[in-house]
C-alpha cells in the first residue's frame, strides 16, 4: 500500500480523535521497528568535541512515546536517539538493557536483553511496545535501564491507558 493510501486511511480513521490523535497516528505510522544509523562516529566526535570528553561519551538526544494515550491491547512506539563516542574507534559498549512497564509502582511487563550494544555515532532506536489486553485505565510508566562497562543510564516516560 502506498503512502498516500496510508495517509488517507489514517485521516479517515482518526477524524473522531481530533488533530492530536491524527498527528500521533501519522507519526507512528511512518516509523519502523529497529536501529538505524543517522551519523557516523566522526561527525558525532566533532559535534560533541569528544576528544575533550570523558569516554565513553554518551547522550540521549531524544526519548519519546507515540502516542502518549493508548487503549488496552494497543501499542505505542518508543523512540530513543542517542550519540556515543567510544574510548577506541569502532568500539561498542555491551551490557544489559532492561525495559519495563509499571502501573501503580509495580512492574507488569519486563524484558531483558543481556547482550545489548551501544554503538558509536548517532543511532535511532524504534520499538513498538504492546499494552496488555487486561491493562486497567490509568497512568503507566515505561522504563529503560542500561548497564555496561563504563556506561549506565535509566530513563522513564509516562503514558495513559484510556478507558475502553
Amino acid at each position: 500500500m502506498g503512502h498516500s493510501k496510508i495517509i488517507a486511511l489514517l485521516i479517515a480513521a482518526n477524524l473522531s480523535l481530533g488533530c492530536a490523535g491524527l498527528r500521533w497516528s501519522m507519526t507512528k505510522a511512518f516509523r519502523e521497528e529497529g536501529v538505524v544509523n543517522r551519523s557516523f562516529p566522526e561527525e558525532v566526535w566533532k559535534e560533541y568535541d569528544c576528544a575533550n570528553q570523558k569516554r565513553p561519551f554518551f547522550i540521549i538526544e531524544a526519548n519519546e512515546l507515540v502516542p502518549p494515550k493508548v487503549e488496552a491491547g494497543d501499542d505505542f512506539n518508543h523512540r530513543m536517539v542517542y550519540v556515543m563516542c567510544p574510548v577506541k574507534p569502532t568500539e561498542v559498549v555491551a551490557g544489559v538493557l532492561t525495559t519495563r512497564i509499571r502501573f501503580k509502582g509495580d512492574a507488569i511487563v519486563e524484558a531483558r536483553d543481556e547482550g545489548y550494544e551501544i554503538k558509536p555515532g548517532r543511532w535511532v532506536v524504534d520499538a513498538f511496545v504492546e499494552i496488555p489486553e487486561d491493562a486497567e485505565p490509568g497512568v503507566y510508566a515505561y522504563e529503560i535501564d542500561f548497564s555496561g562497562e563504563g556506561l549506565t543510564f535509566a530513563k522513564s516516560l509516562t503514558f495513559l491507558v484510556m478507558p475502553p
